[in-house]
């Protein structure tokens, strides 16, 4: 006897069997029931969730010679038996990949003139109907609006947005959606269950896992591991077969992340790179389980897990940091080579070892406003203006510390002694008179400072300042072209009238091209 794989074999035969489209079946039922079916059906949605299935389903209940009340077919007559093998005449399934011209449209135009063989309705499916030229979907759109009596056509596409909107204004759409993780794990027992296999339940929700909502890839891999693991299917064995590191390896790995092990997690990602795993179906695992953390200290606290909860021993701002990195890596590795994606996101990730918690830090500077932690404990960079106005606070306080101890020394010492001195303070101020040195380059610094804060002038104007601007022993002098104060009249009006004690302006005429041309050339010796 010829081998049927579990896809086939366990195919759902009635609307009852179907998993996981509950809205498409209640509103195929109710159609038939109330006898109200549409001329033309597109069922659209992703790969292996039941719209070819369906659409089959949808002919066998409209020609059931046997129908229950609920617009169910009994599965029994000689319609549907014929339907299940196949080779019912009213049931015309057409592969749109392979007939899409024109031409292959003018064939079915003319079978449709024709009533139906032996049922009460024709029924065509036109599976993968995106594939069908502009002209093709042209062509049909005539019969498509009017078909003849007792024909029902059922457009079956992955790709709704590929069909002209003529014809999907001309049909009823019903969107098939992925089948959930957990019906998917539970149709899957009821296979095992059926055919004898012992199985893990984790290796089952893993293998749903990687069908990603499809039911006809969890049945072909259902089937595969059956094969592989002897009819006793475990997690591990599965991981294997399909190529997925074990979950303690994908835990061990996140943990190096958020600890800052960046050698450790390197040499993992090279590891499993020489060890022939796919890289980007780990990274999503590693993902996969960050992202579940994260939710679940939101929502469920209590549904953790051991690893999860020592995830979540680390503060928030690191998981969502890591997370917006994997995540961004994770996109990234589709249009680059994995590796080198993977470890540069990993050398991003040792940032995370110097973050902070924001309340951390609140609570620090709580703790130094009490007198709890000193200022010498913390260190904070401030801008130029506020550290030269903390040294000139702290100049005056030394000077004033020093005229107290000139005052104390003063009431200490005999009255003569203090006119000798006097004399001395006397002579040398005659002598040597007392030079005020100036850092001619903070003074620009601060002034051009000043300007940014006070933000009377525009920033682009003090960017062009700069180039202008000249320490002299006198101070900062702007020296202007005469162009240029031409140009920028107000401002530069604006400026001397409230900046004069910090910049005098000097403006230069200039020389025409043509006088500096006479210039150099009367200035050089030429043989005449």
């Amino acid at each position: 006897m010829v081998y049927i794989p579990f896809a086939r074999k366990y195919r759902p035969k009635k609307f009852s069997e179907v998993v996981g489209q509950t809205a498409a079946v209640r509103t195929l039922k109710n159609a038939i029931k109330t006898n109200r079916v549409a001329h033309a059906y597109i069922f659209a949605g992703p790969r292996g969730v039941g719209k070819t299935t369906i659409a089959r389903i949808l002919a066998k209940a409209l020609n059931c010679l046997n129908p229950s009340s609920e617009g169910e077919p009994c599965g029994e007559c000689e319609h549907c038996r014929a339907i299940d093998k196949g080779n019912f005449p009213d049931l015309i399934e057409i592969d749109a990949a392979s007939n899409r011209g024109i031409d292959d449209i003018r064939q079915l135009k003319e079978s449709v003139s024709y009533a139906p063989i032996k049922g009460k309705y024709k029924v065509y499916i036109i599976d993968e109907a995106h594939m069908l030229t502009k002209e093709a979907f042209n062509a049909l759109l005539k019969t498509l609006e009017e078909p003849p009596p007792r024909t029902i056509f059922v457009l079956c596409t992955t790709e709704l947005d590929k069909i002209i909107p003529t014809i999907q204004s001309r049909c009823q759409r019903i969107i098939f959606k992925r089948i959930p993780e957990g019906l998917i794990v539970e149709r899957l027992k009821e296979i095992c269950s059926l055919e004898g296999i012992k199985y893990e339940e984790n290796a089952l929700r893993v293998i749903a896992q990687v069908s990603e909502g499809c039911m006809r890839d969890a049945a072909s891999i259902l089937d595969q591991a059956a094969t592989y693991c002897d009819n006793n299917i475990t997690e591990k064995l599965v991981r294997e077969f399909l190529g997925i590191v074990s979950q303690e390896r994908v835990f061990n790995f996140l943990k190096n992340l958020l600890e800052g092990n960046t050698k450790e997690a390197i040499e993992e990602l090279q590891r499993l790179d020489e060890e022939g795993y796919n890289l980007i179906r780990f990274w999503e695992e590693a993902y996969d389980l960050l992202f579940k953390t994260l939710l679940k200290v939101k929502t469920n606290p209590q549904d953790l897990t051991e690893e999860e909860k020592a995830i979540s021993e680390q503060p928030l701002e690191k998981l969502l940091y890591l997370e917006s990195i994997m995540s961004k890596a994770l996109s990234e590795a589709k249009f680059k080579e994995p590796l080198r994606v993977f470890e540069l996101a990993v050398l991003k990730v040792e940032l995370l070892k110097h973050i902070i918690p924001l309340g951390e830090l609140l609570k620090l500077g709580k703790l130094q406003n009490s007198g709890e932690i000193s200022a010498k404990d913390t260190v904070v960079e401030t801008p130029t203006l506020q550290k030269e106005e903390k040294i000139e606070r702290n100049i005056s306080v030394e000077s004033e510390k020093a005229k107290a101890q000139k005052e104390q020394i003063a009431l200490q010492t005999p009255p003569e002694k203090l006119k000798e001195t006097a004399k001395k303070e006397v002579v040398e101020s005659n002598t040597k008179p007392e030079i005020k040195k100036v850092d001619l380059k903070l003074l620009k610094e601060k002034f051009v400072n000043k300007l940014y804060k006070d933000g009377i002038l525009e920033k682009a104007f003090i960017k062009l300042l700069l180039k202008y601007l000249k320490e002299t022993p006198e101070g900062i002098v702007l020296e202007l072209p005469e162009t240029t104060y031409k140009s920028f009249r107000d401002e530069i009006e604006k400026l001397k009238r409230l900046y004069s004690k910090w910049v005098s302006i000097v403006v230069k005429g200039e020389v025409g091209r043509t006088e500096k041309k006479f210039k150099k050339l009367k200035d050089t010796p030429y043989l005449f």
